[in-house]
């Protein structure tokens, strides 16, 4: 912006200071070229020739006034041309020739410095003949010599020129005065003055007078147009200061009207904004704000023009340079005066930045770093504000609190690279899965919390989970990775569970424990007695430690039956916990506990090695070729030294890989199938079996099947169970037993209770069983009765020996 333009703005006379200010506001002001200084003295000298003139209006008009009113009857030689002398005549044209010429335009004589000394000097002489032709000595013109002194004071900077010419107004005053005492100059006798001309004394004091009052003046001329310029040049470089700091500040710095016209902007606000000619729409500050902005900016004015503290505010302002949205903290201030149309000046704060990482605090602070879902913080004040709601509107919410099963597996096989890529998965999955109003939010780990608001009923509630089992239940793929991830859940209810949303999330938590309990993938909502059993599974999980420190742990078998020849030909190691507070402890309630504690690995170790170690007692004991069976946990799978364990103890024991097996549910060895591959072919080259458990309630397929070492396929036992009288089970068995003979798959059937299931699965070519038809689980030496009677009876005895048993 220009200072012309900015002197058209700002066109109110009372606004001096600020077109002062503003005509100071440009980039080159400290650095000022000689051409503008030479400007600046034009003016100085053009100022002279105006004074200069008037001064010779002025002593016509006294010469004019004399002879009008001191001597009216006598004729002055003056107004008769014929009369003039030579000298008179020579002065005369000298000065009506050099008048002129220094009077001439700046750009003519601009460019010669000498011309102003010959203005002086002009003066000078002008004022000597003067002072003679208005009678020398007794003239009264010599105060014209003080004029030119103080002249010189003003045109000069330098204080020897100022007192060189008032040494020269002295010495040439003193030549007229010996010139006309010598009689070299005529003297001009006044006409109102005597005849008797003044003496030798008195034309010496009078020169003395002029020459020190002249002195004088030149003197105190100079020193006080060099204090002035001296001040001046303070405040100029004040001013340059200011400037320089308006101009170069890092803050947007502007002047507008109160109607919002803008004045002024310094560059930092021409670069944020750009130049007022190229605003659009005007260059207002209204225009570059929204509705909101635009009130605050007119409640702002209004209070500044009454003097009242407006302190900082923040306001946003567009960029049409930058193409956004600026956050700025203004603080404003006026022009100290009472006009109607006062100009406001604002200094604008860049905050977006600061705002920017300000809102990215907050959203760190109530959101999830790695999924970007609300964290716990956030929940707790949406659960507050549900409840205030479902007060007030009598409705229900509901808090279905998630856990992933064996997400661990995925850390320790795969990295927490992969794992967090699956989280991020998992939580845009869950944000499908619920509506909009609902929020899911991420509290830790692999736990997820999901708000429901406005459930009619459980009905409602699970159908909402029904939808999030079977989402969570298709792959994900991951670097090349298909991953298969199961969750476990547990819904509290309010107001109908609970009314206290901290009291709701611990209920809710249990509940999921409870799922965790059922097998997993699964939701369970609350009820009273869960608390029961959460007290219990923290007695459990407290002494599982010492419990197995002290051994108490025992391993329970029980057989398994071929089909064909009718023998026992394996049997499962199951393990049971001898509590000593609450007695005898099935599998379920500990193993997960185990799991989550990390326990597993110690406690599928000591099973491994005891059920090795009982299985070598029995093959010495005549019980030959016997295959024992043993769980492997999904933490064990993973573990890397779970082949070498294996292999330690089969060579501590002495047992034979062979008769070995490994049952490995399906949902495990899906969780990450190509890490289970690696380690299932490990397995395998030592001669142990491995045996899918729960075959039909995972994710597996043949393409998958044939990738793994697996020897047997164990039919789960929700399919066996009604067999003989629901078709779809009965297909499904089929089906997975002619799966299993076209792939030589061994297939047994665990949980077979009846003859009809015994009869359905000989029919079908079934392998082997398992179930309570052939034995429940025994303890060591009772499996051993049931062995030696199964292996050498007869089959009808057989049959009448496990119904005893």
């Amino acid at each position: 912006m220009t200072p012309e333009s900015l002197q058209t703005n700002s066109s109110p006379p009372d606004a001096a200071w600020f077109d002062s200010l503003s005509q100071l506001i440009q980039p080159d002001a400290r650095n000022r070229s000689i051409g503008e200084r030479l400007v600046e003295q034009c003016v100085r000298v053009s100022l002279m020739v105006k004074l200069r003139w008037a001064m010779l209006a002025a002593l016509f008009c006294y010469v004019l006034l004399a002879e009008l009113l001191f001597a009216p009857d006598i004729d002055l030689p003056i107004f008769h041309l014929e009369q003039w002398s030579f000298s008179l005549k020579a002065a005369a044209i000298f000065f009506v020739i050099a008048f002129p010429l220094t009077s001439l335009p700046c750009s003519v004589w601009k460019n010669c410095r000498l011309v102003i000394y010959l203005q002086v000097l002009v003066d000078l002489l002008f004022v000597t003949a003067a002072i003679h032709w208005s009678g020398g000595v007794v003239s009264w013109l010599w105060p014209a010599y003080l004029l030119i002194s103080l002249e010189s004071a003003f045109l000069f900077e330098k204080k020897r020129e100022v007192w060189g010419i008032g040494m020269i107004g002295a010495a040439l005053y003193g030549v007229l005065l010996v010139a006309e005492q010598l009689d070299f100059i005529a003297t001009v006798r006044m006409p109102f003055m005597e005849e008797e001309s003044p003496s030798i004394l008195f034309e010496l004091l009078m020169w003395l007078w002029v020459a020190g009052v002249n002195a004088a003046v030149s003197f105190f001329g100079a020193f006080l147009m060099d204090k002035i310029r001296s001040d001046h040049q303070k405040v100029k470089q004040s001013e340059e200061a200011l400037t320089g700091f308006i101009t170069t500040a890092h803050d947007l710095i502007f002047c507008c009207r109160q109607d919002g016209t803008l004045l002024y902007l310094n560059q930092i606000g021409q670069d944020m904004i750009g130049p007022l000619e190229a605003l659009s729409g005007g260059a207002s500050l209204f225009n570059l704000t929204d509705e909101e902005g635009r009130g605050v900016l007119i409640r702002q004015f209004g209070k500044v023009i009454r003097q009242v503290d407006v302190g900082h505010f923040e306001m946003r302002l567009n960029s049409p340079v930058a193409g956004r949205t600026l956050d700025l903290e203004v603080s404003l201030s006026t022009s100290c005066n009472e006009t109607p149309d006062q100009m406001i000046w604002g200094v604008c704060h860049d905050i977006t930045e600061r705002n920017l990482a300000q809102r990215e605090l907050i959203k760190l602070a109530h959101h999830d770093v790695l999924t970007g879902l609300p964290n716990r913080i956030l929940l707790h004040d949406r659960l507050q504000q549900a409840r205030a709601l479902a007060h007030r509107m009598h409705s229900r919410f509901a808090l279905l609190f998630l856990d992933m099963d064996r997400f661990k597996i995925i850390n320790d096989t795969l990295g927490h690279a992969v794992g967090d890529d699956l989280l991020r998965m998992i939580a845009q999955r869950l944000k499908g899965c619920f509506r909009e109003t609902d929020t899911v939010a991420r509290i830790g780990g692999d736990e997820f919390v999901v708000l429901m608001l406005n459930v009619a009923d459980r009905a409602d509630i699970s159908s909402l989970c029904d939808n999030l089992l079977i989402e969570l239940g298709q792959p994900f793929v991951i670097r090349n990775h298909e991953l298969f991830v199961t969750t476990s859940g547990g819904v509290c209810t309010y107001p109908d569970d609970e009314d206290d949303v901290e009291t709701m999330m611990q209920k809710a938590d249990v509940a999921m424990y409870h799922a965790k309990a059922l097998g997993r993938n699964n939701i369970q909502f609350y009820n009273d007695s869960m608390d029961q059993n959460a007290s219990r599974r923290f007695t459990i999980a407290n002494s599982m430690r010492r419990g197995l420190d002290r051994g108490e742990f025992r391993l329970y078998y029980q057989p398994k039956l071929d089909v064909t020849s009718d023998c026992i030909v394996a049997t499962e190691a199951l393990v049971r916990w001898q509590h000593p507070e609450l007695g005898l402890l099935a599998p379920t309630e500990f193993i997960q506990l185990a799991e989550e504690s990390g326990l597993i690995v110690d406690l599928g170790e000591w099973v491994l090695r005891e059920a090795c170690r009982q299985n070598m007692a029995w093959h010495q004991d005549g019980m030959q070729g016997l295959r024992v069976a043993v769980n492997l946990s999904g933490y064990q799978l993973q573990h890397s030294r779970l082949v070498e364990t294996v292999r330690a103890i089969l060579e501590e024991t002495g047992l034979p890989g062979e008769l070995l097996e490994f049952e490995i549910t399906e949902s495990v060895i899906m969780q990450n199938p190509d890490y289970a591959v690696e380690v299932l072919n490990e397995i395998s080259s030592l001669g142990i079996h491995i045996s899918i458990d729960d075959f039909g309630t995972g994710y597996s397929s043949l393409s998958h099947l044939k990738r793994f070492s697996v020897n047997t396929l164990k039919i789960d036992k929700s399919f066996v169970r009604d067999v003989e009288s629901n078709s779809t089970d009965a297909a499904i068995a089929s089906a997975i037993i002619a799966m299993g003979s076209s792939l030589n798959l061994k297939v047994i059937a665990e949980g077979v209770e009846t003859k009809q299931q015994m009869d359905f699965l000989r029919e079908n070519n079934c392998d082997q069983v398992q179930g309570f038809l052939i034995s429940r689980p025994l303890p060591a030496d009772q499996a051993l009765k049931v062995l030696r009677q199964k292996c050498i009876g007869e089959l009808v005895q057989g049959h009448a020996a496990l119904k005893e048993i």
